[in-house]
């Protein structure tokens, strides 16, 4: 039985509730304010280190937020953001906006493209998410990432 072509990632569409869509390949993910995370053990639910790398290079991932602008009805709505990251294969993370922009978990959100200094292989999705300030960094990890879909939670009508 032949084994499956891995699924990879050439884009990154930025949607939802956001004031313009945004698509991003590659060249455009280079062409914004990288970041490199430094030696990373890729640990599981588990506890058991998954991979080790180096450095992973890459761009915040609210730096693609802020390019595709929130629309937010009222001005304090953004309390009530969220962003669902989706994999080729729908693999989903979560993250609040809270946690993009008010903690150190948003510092260490990243789109990657690159691990120990080479671009990600198709192996590794060729473009992926990576939630570096996570203690369990393989649960948000997301290979192949396609989208970046922005919501506002329900109010919940107090």
């Amino acid at each position: 039985m032949p084994c499956a072509a891995p699924i990879t990632s050439r884009e990154v569409v930025v949607s939802g509730t956001v004031k313009r869509r945004h698509s991003f390949d590659l060249c455009a993910l280079m062409r914004l304010p990288t970041q490199l995370t430094g030696p990373l053990d890729v640990v599981c639910l588990s506890g058991r280190k998954v991979r080790t790398a180096s450095e992973y290079k890459g761009v915040r991932l609210s730096a693609l937020l802020d390019i595709a602008q929130l629309r937010l009805p009222h001005a304090r709505d953004f309390a009530r953001a969220y962003v669902l990251a989706q994999a080729a294969d729908g693999y989903t993370v979560m993250f609040s906006w809270h946690e993009l922009y008010n903690t150190p978990i948003g510092v260490g959100a990243l789109v990657v493209y690159e691990r120990d200094g080479q671009p990600l292989g198709d192996d590794e999705g060729g473009i992926g998410l990576i939630s570096t300030c996570d203690l369990r960094v393989a649960l948000r990890q997301v290979r192949a990432l396609k989208r970046l879909t922005v919501h506002l939670a329900e109010p919940s009508g107090l």
